[in-house]
């Protein structure tokens, strides 16, 4: 269970676009805009818990990311963070894109980590077949 708690009377608590949604969606607690080539931190109004064993990744969304080329950064919510969730957006256009207070913004994805798994340091790493081919070295 995701315990949230709201900090403010503008602040809406994220909701499934439909029943099989992986994300849900954050709403903007007000009015704001961002200009091109410009980041925005965005205070959500809520803080929460989520348990020991998850992680929240705050995402794009899709249809603002292809519409209107607004991105999300800064995007690990941590299980033991209890402070005010936010979320940063990136304007990579040279159109200025405004939101009203209600509006989706973002979304949220809940998932298990494993952060306690052991690091070793090692002198040379086992061969695979994709070996060190990065960027688009899997096709695309």
């Amino acid at each position: 269970m995701i315990q949230i708690q709201l900090l403010n009377n503008n602040a809406t608590v994220p909701t499934k676009g439909s029943e099989e949604a992986a994300g849900l969606d954050l709403y903007a607690t007000g009015d704001f805009t961002v200009y091109p080539d410009e980041s925005v931190k965005h205070d959500l109004g809520f803080a929460m818990r989520i348990p020991k064993g998850f992680v929240a990744l705050v995402m794009p969304r899709s249809g603002l990311a292809v519409k209107a080329g607004i991105d999300t950064g800064a995007g690990v919510i941590d299980s033991d963070y209890r402070g005010q969730v936010a979320v940063c957006l990136f304007n990579h256009t040279v159109k200025v894109k405004s939101f009203k207070k209600g509006d989706r913004i973002a979304q949220m994805v809940i998932q298990r980590h494993s952060s306690d798994m052991p690091l070793m340091v090692v002198d040379e790493l086992s061969e695979s077949v994709r070996g060190a081919s990065g960027f688009g070295g899997s096709g695309e």
